[in-house]
């Protein structure tokens, strides 16, 4: 005979699971906050000129200019952490009458390591590098020789604070505790006593305090406006008056996607890099025009 069904008077307890992992909104939900805690920048340039004279009369030299810039910046935060890393630049080359001259190298390299302290202040530490990449004489008819790669090299290493408000693009470094290295590497600049180092040695270095301000910041709708300035004062603890201070300031104007217009001046003092003769302030400036490729993943 056959039984009727047992009819239930109450639901079973318990819960049904639904566990499900959907790697793509995984892959995506990490993509998200990789880009919420880097911001990566990359800028690069090239600025050119020619000036030719074909049976002019009035004296004048066939001259090609070419110039390579890079500025690449990238910026990691994870809750009190961050870090900033900037890497810049420059070479550029003179094509006069058939001789070849390099009249503008330089490169540079910014790292700092914070952990924030209370509001916009943070403990920081930081290294600078500051070098060329080749050879570089005197002029293009004198072949003195005046640098070469770390010949001079400066290293900049400091710990302080960091103030760096999140409503406003600029930066403020004081390093009551730091260090400026400066070495020598190529021998004859190394036996001349070249840049503050002694004659027959290479590195040198003096420990003293320092101060670095950067601000950079796009203006207009499409950022078609850019200023950023570095200044960098350094300061040794027993000999305060050989103090160094750089100073560099960009200005860029974009004209489309693809072409833009810069103005860059520098003012450098260092009195080391005169002796045994009066210390001059150094200074420089340009005018360029090319094309620029820019990458920002925000």
């Amino acid at each position: 005979m056959r039984q009727r069904p047992e009819i239930l008077e109450s639901m079973p307890q318990g819960s049904l699971k639904h566990d499900y992992f959907d790697p793509a909104a995984e892959r995506a939900r990490k993509l998200r906050i990789r880009k919420e805690r880097n911001t990566v920048e990359f800028d690069f340039s090239l600025e050119g000129s020619t000036q030719q004279f074909i049976n002019w009369q009035s004296s004048g030299d066939n001259t090609i200019y070419g110039l390579a810039n890079l500025f690449f910046r990238h910026q990691y935060k994870r809750d009190k952490l961050s870090s900033d890393t900037r890497v810049e630049a420059t070479y550029g080359m003179n094509y006069t009458d058939g001789i070849l001259f390099k009249n503008k190298d330089e490169f540079k390299i910014s790292w700092q390591l914070g952990w924030n302290m209370k509001g916009s202040w943070s403990y920081s530490a930081s290294v600078n590098i500051r070098s060329q990449f080749s050879i570089g004489y005197e002029s293009q008819d004198d072949h003195t020789l005046v640098s070469d790669f770390l010949a001079p090299g400066y290293f900049d290493v400091g710990g302080g604070f960091t103030y760096a408000p999140s409503a406003f693009p600029i930066k403020i470094t004081l390093a009551p505790v730091s260090c400026n290295i400066v070495t020598v590497l190529n021998e004859t600049l190394a036996a001349q006593g070249k840049y503050g180092v002694k004659a027959g040695q290479k590195v040198k270095g003096l420990p003293g305090y320092s101060a670095d301000i950067f601000f950079d910041k796009a203006f207009g709708k499409s950022g078609w406006f850019r200023y950023r300035t570095s200044l960098y004062t350094f300061v040794p603890y027993i000999a305060p008056k050989d103090v160094t201070v750089r100073w560099e300031n960009t200005i860029e104007f974009r004209i489309s996607k693809y072409f833009s217009t810069k103005l860059y001046g520098q003012l450098y003092y260092r009195p080391e890099d005169f002796r045994p003769n009066p210390p001059e302030l150094q200074y420089q400036y340009a005018l360029m025009i090319g094309l620029k490729y820019t990458f920002r993943n925000k």
